[in-house]
């Protein structure tokens, strides 16, 4: 896997098209340290607990997402917000950073919709020690349904 690959989960594709979500809901996203390749979309109610949240320094154990939004635009649909700002390099910044969860904290168990691989190879945790850190959703958005 590499850098910007992501996953969607099946559980959250199921619940959205139930209208058990709300872009009024608060979406939340948090870092990870666990590998993309170890965290199945196919996960039977995947919520925060599902994986291993990693923080310190200048990394918050969670953000909260802004001006988030449903369009859509002919056939397609994209669910978007605010990207975040810049995280700074700390020496008290987490060393196992890997990946990027993009959950529901509104819902009771804190339902993950999306993972994102920040690796460059897998496995490598970002160096948020000597390097700045900016995470950015790209054009498409959190995710996109063609309809």
């Amino acid at each position: 896997m590499a850098a910007g690959d992501s996953k969607i989960f099946n559980e959250y594709v199921l619940k959205e098209r139930r209208g058990d979500y709300a872009v009024g809901n608060a979406w939340r996203l948090a870092f990870v340290s666990n590998t993309f390749a170890s965290i199945s979309d196919d996960l039977s109610n995947p919520n925060l607990s599902s994986v291993t949240v990693t923080s310190g320094g200048n990394v918050a154990s969670s953000y909260l997402l802004a001006s988030v939004t449903y369009t859509r635009a002919t056939t397609v649909i994209k669910f978007d917000a605010a990207d975040l700002a810049q995280i700074l390099k700390n020496a008290s910044n987490p060393s196992d950073l890997r990946c990027a969860v993009i959950y529901n904290d509104t819902s009771t168990n804190d339902d993950l919709v999306q993972i994102f691989d920040m690796t460059t190879d897998g496995s490598t945790s970002l160096d948020l020690i000597n390097n700045d850190f900016t995470f950015t959703f790209g054009a498409g958005g959190i995710n996109t349904a063609t309809v």
